[in-house]
């Protein structure tokens, strides 16, 4: 059978959803998108590549979570380059997203073979090799900006299968799907396990790409540039169902008559293993490898260290908004099913210990003050603020909006450790704790309310439980506000005057202050220093 009978023969059992279901007004916006990339599309090679380059620094520009969790992945990933070097590697990154953008519109819009002349293949031997072992091949691939061009390109060589995730926008799914089956001999959910592995079983090529963070399930921890990320076994179990080779596929653009280059590279043939954690780890390696040779030309985008072993605390990506999650009234109330209060200020201000030993924190709707922020929104961004300075607090999984409350709730699990208010006053750490408020203070954050209850140690690290009572300043505290809050504490824990003075000293030494002097001078009523 030719490849272009296979072709055809196996888009027909896929179904490919009629554009014409897309015209009502909502989707008018996607029409014109797609308007616009079908546009250009039909430019020159160079003027698509400048569109795509206006397009990355217009993302750059305003899309500010985007590019937050693209530093954030830079650092983590190349710490060996400088805070400048970082910041231009990000900027290149958003200009070959968004030339990768504009080849994917080319790619799903026109014929490749308009482009065939521009692409270098690289060990092609590998893959014909591999597929006279008549179980198919699976190509291990990456998120790189070139993905559909490149793939497009090379399925005139030979036909092969690709797996995606369907996009939230039906009219932009059902265009991509058209745009890919045009040139693949299958697309398949990444959930259809079953499906792939009928076609490797008729000696088909999977192209897949197992580089994104898609949570625990069916995923082990395994390195990734240093750094523990969530990866996916699927490509280990589907070629150990079907005893299939594995090849990486490496594609980028480069400079050149022909710019567009495809690599293979054959796994080892003891390759997967028994052991998951081992061929992930050997997995990430490879495309890492790959990833450095074009390191710009990668989804940086996409939050890949978002899991982690520890749950979100661990995760990187602090600086992001929690979700909000709209809830009726029973579904709220059948999460409380089984939970026990375990504090109460107000009928509104109380916490809820849940059945998975969670905790539901119930703030009222809206503040006192029409100048001062919700109580949940305070709850939320200043824990998310105190993590980002290094300071420990609360991590919120969810917040839920519950229909006709006038209250929101958070959920998070408990603080590590012990509050002040159950240690003995003798096994307080008042060394840690001094160093633990001169910190707060020094990074502009300001008690409110400042609870023993609220402030957890264990052992080595302090925690804040009750980040909706901090103020945050731009720089650090004023000598007055540290001195109502080291004031406050110490007549709270009940210490001995000589534990007193030694808390300011210890205090006076981490913050590093400028005029000593003037700030011990306010604790004249206090206590009397040496």
């Amino acid at each position: 059978m030719s490849g272009n009978s296979l072709l055809t023969s196996t888009v027909q059992e896929q179904s490919i959803p009629a554009l014409s279901n897309f015209l009502a007004p909502k989707y008018w916006p996607t029409w014109i998108g797609i308007g616009l990339f079908a546009g250009i599309a039909f430019l020159p090679f160079r003027l698509r590549l400048f569109c795509g380059s206006c397009l990355g620094l217009f993302l750059f520009t305003f899309a500010k979570e985007r590019r937050y969790i693209t530093e954030t992945n830079i650092a983590i990933c190349f710490p060996e380059l400088d805070r400048q070097a970082q910041q231009a590697l990000v900027r290149e990154c958003f200009i070959e997203n968004g030339r990768g953008l504009i080849e994917t519109g080319v790619g799903w819009v026109r014929n490749p073979r308009h482009f065939q002349h521009m692409l270098k293949i690289i060990n092609f031997d590998a893959l014909k090799d591999a597929l006279k072992s008549g179980k198919g091949v699976i190509l291990l691939g990456a998120h790189y900006t070139t993905l559909d061009f490149s793939a497009n390109l090379f399925s005139l060589q030979i036909p092969f299968a690709v797996t995606y995730r369907p996009h939230k926008n039906a009219l932009f799914d059902a265009f991509m799907l058209r745009g890919r089956l045009k040139n693949c001999n299958g697309v398949f959910d990444r959930y259809d396990i079953r499906g792939t592995i009928r076609h490797l079983k008729k000696n088909n090529i999977i192209w897949y790409a197992p580089d994104q963070d898609y949570g625990e399930d069916h995923a082990v921890y395994a390195p990734f540039f240093g750094r523990t990320a969530a990866t996916i076994t699927a490509a280990s179990r589907l070629a150990r169902f079907n005893d299939s080779p594995v090849l990486l596929v490496r594609h980028h653009r480069l400079n050149g008559p022909q710019p567009y280059e495809v690599e293979f590279v054959p796994f080892p043939d003891n390759f997967p293993t028994d052991d998951d954690v081992a061929d992930a780890t050997y997995m990430n390696q490879q495309l890492e490898a790959a990833i450095r040779v074009q390191p710009a030309q990668y989804l940086w985008m996409h939050k890949r260290f978002k899991s982690q072993p520890g749950g979100k605390r661990e995760s990187p990506y602090i600086r992001l908004k929690t979700p909000l999650i709209k809830m009726s009234r029973e579904d709220y109330n059948g999460i409380l099913e089984g939970s026990r209060v375990i504090e109460e200020q107000h009928v509104r201000n109380l916490i809820h210990h849940l059945r998975n030993d969670a905790l539901m924190r119930v703030l009222p709707l809206g503040s006192t003050s029409f100048f001062v922020p919700p109580p949940m929104r305070l709850f939320d961004e200043n824990s998310r603020l105190l993590r980002e300075k290094g300071i420990g607090s609360v991590t919120v999984e969810a917040i839920y909006k519950i229909k006709k409350a006038d209250f929101t709730a958070a959920v998070y699990f408990p603080l590590p450790g012990i509050s002040l208010h159950h240690m003995k006053r003798e096994s307080l750490p008042l060394h840690e704790l001094a160093g633990f408020i001169a910190e707060v203070h020094q990074k502009g954050f300001f008690f409110t309310e400042i609870r023993l209850d609220k402030l957890y140690f264990d052992d080595k690290d302090f925690y804040i439980a009750n980040p909706e009572n901090i103020k945050v300043f731009p720089a650090s505290v004023c000598y007055a506000d540290r001195y109502n809050n080291i004031s406050t504490l110490l007549n709270k824990m009940e210490i001995t005057q000589l534990q007193r003075n030694q808390f300011i000293k210890d205090y006076t030494e981490v913050a590093g202050l400028k005029n000593v002097t003037e700030f011990t001078r306010l604790f004249s009523r206090l206590l009397t220093l040496r």
